[in-house]
């Protein structure tokens, strides 16, 4: 009788040791940078296939499980990435998704983070543009629309003549 106590104990170590190394293994997948873009390749072509979809009519939505895949990899991605310049694109990207989610604060959240760690980024003008249309038409926050607005003004002095007065004119009304 003692034996098979001790061989069903033997067999219940076992086996939860094996699935917590298993376990462990699918979150190992996800630590290496590499991998994480390839999964961002992935997705994102997905994605595309689905606005294709979507724009023929053929399906009436996105697949939404896919886009919080990609945010949350666009996220890993930059917090495995450190300097790396795909990182900037991914940043952009992801608050492209929260714009298209109508998550206008953490748009903004994720433009800034994009604007802090990469400060020469060459969409820079575009997406303080969009940043302070945002902080304008959906927050009403005219503080940060001002910020936004005045760093684009300050930062790329060689803006065509219709955006820097159209800038211009969004200062003078608020």
């Amino acid at each position: 009788m003692r034996w098979i106590f001790y061989f069903l104990l033997i067999v219940l170590i076992v086996g939860c040791t094996r699935s917590f190394n298993s376990s462990r293994k699918m979150e190992v997948g996800l630590t290496h940078f590499s991998r994480v873009e390839k999964r961002i390749v992935a997705l994102e072509d997905s994605l595309h296939v689905s606005y294709e979809k979507l724009m023929r009519n053929s399906v009436d939505t996105l697949p939404m499980h896919t886009i919080h895949l990609l945010e949350s990899d666009y996220k890993r991605a930059f917090q495995l990435g450190g300097k790396n310049e795909r990182i900037a694109s991914y940043l952009d990207k992801l608050q492209q998704l929260y714009l298209q989610e109508k998550k206008y604060a953490l748009s903004i959240s994720w433009s800034d983070s994009l604007l802090l760690h990469y400060p020469s980024y060459p969409q820079k003008a575009a997406l303080l543009l969009n940043a302070a249309t945002t902080a304008e038409i959906y927050l009403k926050d005219e503080q940060k629309m001002r910020y936004y607005y005045e760093r684009l003004l300050r930062e790329h002095p060689k803006l065509k003549k219709e955006i820097v007065e159209m800038v211009e004119l969004r200062l003078k009304k608020s």
